[in-house]
């Protein structure tokens, strides 16, 4: 009995050490399947994070490196092209955003579905309320809330570099006017404002599209009162007063030439072709559904079959009649110079075959009559040309940082064969002042018109002596002077770089013979003297005081 019981024992130890030496080693094989099974998934993360690197170090070698080509003016300006801006020719640092980051980025040759482009948002906002007086006989002191140059954009900029062109880009931009306060137009439509595509290289950007002309971008730092009622288009650049400066002018179907910034100076010239099947220019241009020249539809210019004046020229398709001075060719360019403090620049802008047969011919095509007898003579085609030239100087003056300008203007038009009815030949003059401290800008300008020869449509009694009278000529008179005076001052305070908030005053006196407007480029609307039947009144003083909020991004 006692043998069978220890080989029963024997048997059991047998078995029970069996059975563990049996599981231990299936435990064994499901560490040995694990460990190999994460071996091999470490052997492709390191093939992937070597792929990595490699395609890491092929980007970085193939980056074309961007810098600014003008310095943004950060005090009551916005941002046309600003703080974002595509280098002319690719040198300085690479993928450049609003904020330092590209919004979107597509990077990496190797990679068929994305490409070497990188794609930065922009853009600008600004609404103001305002309080203002025309200065005629029916209109009272008005409230008023605008959207001042506000805008949104894409600016694109596709590397050659890693293609085989070193320090060569292809380059693009679409931007669009954004109406924050009122109902959006035809003005707002997307494109509507710079928009291009060119080629960068190391001599140079030629780029087509639409585009400030380079005569209005040359002194646009000049003025710390851009898109605010003291804005100095109210005279400089503005021919015959109004809600129009001719020569502050965003040109279409262009093409233009940037050189890269040698020694601190930088040449631009454009060229639009005038494109228009009308007589003397009087249809919209191949493209348009607008008048050479005039501003965006929505923003005061004729609609179809509306005509800007009393027309003569009827060769315009469907009566389109572009006689309020729709013109054709435009060529325009500018040499300026940034360096040590100190800003120079000197533009010229030609306009060829001028059409301003609204001032000369009545709707039959005869020769207007004035009131008075006198028939106002003239071919009302002619060219019309400006030249300006301006300095700046930036110092710092124990309280702050002082930027100083000044501009002398002089604009002619040879359609006009007698004096008394020309309006156009006229020198302009420009100064301005900014104080920065600390967060704060105090700034003052003053502008003059020196007045013109004439007026193409005439009275010889003052303004005054149409009032109340709701169907009468839009009359100022000749006989008197059409000079005028801007007078701005304001301030603005920073909250960041990019954020401000600001109040701006402005008095325009107009002298008897003179109808300008203040805010005719880029505040909301233009504040002009005329009365409830749109009947134009010379000699009114206009004042507005402006307060708004200003964000660039």
């Amino acid at each position: 009995m006692r043998p069978m019981l220890k080989c029963g024992v024997a048997v059991g130890v047998l078995c029970a050490f069996s059975y563990t030496t049996v599981a231990n080693a299936t435990s064994l094989d499901d560490v040995m399947r694990r460990l190999n099974k994460l071996e091999k998934s470490n052997a492709k993360l390191q093939r992937e994070n070597r792929n990595l690197r490699k395609a890491v170090g092929m980007i970085e070698s193939g980056r074309v490196k961007v810098r600014m080509v003008h310095e943004p003016n950060e005090k009551f300006r916005g941002n046309p092209v600003g703080h974002v801006a595509v280098a002319t020719g690719p040198a300085a640092e690479p993928l450049v955003s609003a904020a330092g980051v590209p919004i979107i980025t597509k990077s990496g040759w190797h990679n068929p579905f994305i490409d070497a482009t990188t794609i930065n948002i922009y853009g600008h906002i600004d609404v103001s309320a305002d309080l203002f007086n025309v200065g005629v006989w029916d209109q009272n002191t008005k409230v008023g809330i605008a959207s001042n140059l506000s805008y949104l954009g894409f600016r694109i900029k596709h590397d050659l570099a890693p293609y085989g062109f070193k320090d060569f880009a292809v380059v693009g931009q679409i931007e669009t006017e954004a109406d924050i306060s009122q109902t959006p137009s035809v003005k707002a439509a997307f494109g509507s404002r710079d928009s291009y595509i060119g080629l960068a290289t190391p001599w140079g950007a030629i780029k087509a599209g639409k585009m400030q002309t380079p005569y209005k971008t040359s002194t646009a730092a000049f003025d710390p009162f851009s898109y605010t009622v003291g804005d100095y288009n109210s005279i400089m650049g503005n021919t015959g007063g109004d809600a129009r400066a001719e020569f502050d002018y965003r040109a279409p179907h262009a093409i233009w030439y940037e050189s890269p910034v040698i020694s601190g100076f930088q040449a631009k010239a454009m060229a639009s072709p005038g494109q228009n099947q009308g007589i003397s220019d009087s249809d919209f241009p191949y493209g348009e559904y607008n008048c050479s020249g005039g501003p965006a539809i929505g923003n005061g210019s004729g609609f179809p079959g509306n005509a800007q004046g009393s027309a003569y020229d009827t060769g315009g398709v469907g009566g389109y009649y572009c006689n309020d001075g729709s013109f054709g060719t435009l060529y325009s360019a500018s040499l300026t110079y940034h360096g040590y403090g100190l800003t120079a620049i000197a533009a010229y802008e030609l306009h060829l075959n001028v059409n301003r047969t609204g001032d000369i011919y009545d709707g039959t095509g005869a020769n207007i009559v004035l009131p008075n007898g006198v028939t106002v003579t003239g071919s009302g085609i002619g060219t019309e040309w400006a030249a300006k030239a301006g300095l700046g100087y930036t110092f710092n003056d124990g309280i702050g940082v002082v930027k100083a300008y000044g501009i002398f203007e002089h604009m002619e038009d040879d359609g006009y064969t007698v004096p008394q009815f020309n309006e156009r030949d006229q020198n302009n003059v420009y100064f301005s002042a900014t104080q920065s401290i600390q967060r704060w800008d105090i700034s003052v300008a003053y502008a003059h018109s020196f007045g013109a020869p004439g007026s193409p449509i005439t009275l010889t009694v003052p303004y005054s002596a149409t009032a109340g009278n709701p169907g009468g000529d839009q009359y100022a008179s000749s006989g008197l002077s059409s000079a005028a005076s801007l007078y701005a001052a304001g301030v603005r305070y920073n909250f960041s770089k990019w954020a401000s908030i600001y109040l701006v005053g402005a008095d325009l006196a107009n002298g008897p013979g003179a109808h300008n407007c203040l805010g005719p480029s880029g505040h909301g609307y233009s504040i002009c003297s005329r009365d409830a039947y749109n009947n134009t009144y010379g000699g009114a003083n206009i004042w507005a005081m402006s307060s708004g909020l200003s964000l660039k991004f």
